[in-house]
């Protein structure tokens, strides 16, 4: 377990939801307007990050905002919301704003485990820390009306690994809703498993343990992972302000 993963990992996201979310939120206004006429754009079911190593795949009723879409050979950005609500068709399903960012990381560093996540977001209070197959979870009891104005401050946020790429999650809702709850665990795990499905399958296990040797050879230990935290802080200022 590398702790500057998870440091890493859990972004300071008001300025991606700032900049990439446009005018999305719990009313249901869209960014994904074309650049004619302003018609808003059919939102997508899947999108690909990371050069398609990557897919990010809606729970059923949600669907990708495309006007916030963000995808670089190394990562991404992509904002998820009520298929409704963005302008397709389909029920007014719940109103949930989920986020999911992606960044390549060495091959030798695994997922980070709840309490690292829970660690990285530190003062923040966390409700709950839980490991799931493949997704690490936590629900914070703050911050989440400082990333999403109008959300409740309890939000979720997960951690996984898909073909070499840290994936960091994250759902919003509003005030009061239901879903800040145990509910939207459940919507958070759905996107989880929709992605790994979706994405490309790829074996790591060779390169894996090529990494892991080299850094055993290199003489990584705990000096290493305090080097590589502070490096992060530093990439990551937002998230210890």
């Amino acid at each position: 377990m590398r702790p500057g993963l998870a440091i890493g990992l859990i972004f300071g996201l008001g300025g991606c939801l700032g900049e990439g979310g446009g005018g999305l939120g719990f009313l249901g206004s869209s960014s994904s307007q074309s650049a004619e006429g302003g018609e808003v754009a059919k939102p997508l079911r899947q999108a690909s990050l990371a050069g398609g190593k990557v897919v990010v795949a809606a729970p059923r009723g949600y669907c990708v905002d495309r006007g916030s879409l963000d995808s670089r050979p190394s990562g991404g950005f992509a904002l998820i919301g009520s298929c409704a609500a963005l302008g397709g068709a389909g029920p007014w399903d719940e109103p949930v704003v989920m986020t999911v960012q992606v960044q390549r990381r060495p091959l030798r560093q695994a997922s980070p485990d709840s309490r690292a996540l829970a660690d990285a977001v530190a003062p923040l209070r966390v409700l709950a820390r839980e490991d799931g197959d493949g997704i690490s979870l936590i629900h914070l009891a703050e911050g989440g009306d400082a990333a999403l104005p109008g959300s409740d401050p309890r939000h979720w946020r997960g951690a996984m690994m898909i073909n070499g790429h840290a994936v960091a999650l994250s759902l919003y809702v509003p005030e009061g809703s239901s879903a800040a709850g145990r509910a939207g665990r459940d919507r958070l795990i759905a996107l989880a498993e929709a992605m790994l499905e979706a994405s490309p399958i790829r074996g790591y296990a060779g390169e894996i343990a090529a990494a892991r040797n080299a850094a055993e050879d290199e003489g990584e230990g705990a000096q290493g992972t305090d080097k590589e935290t502070a490096g992060l802080r530093q990439l990551f200022p937002g998230l210890f302000q």
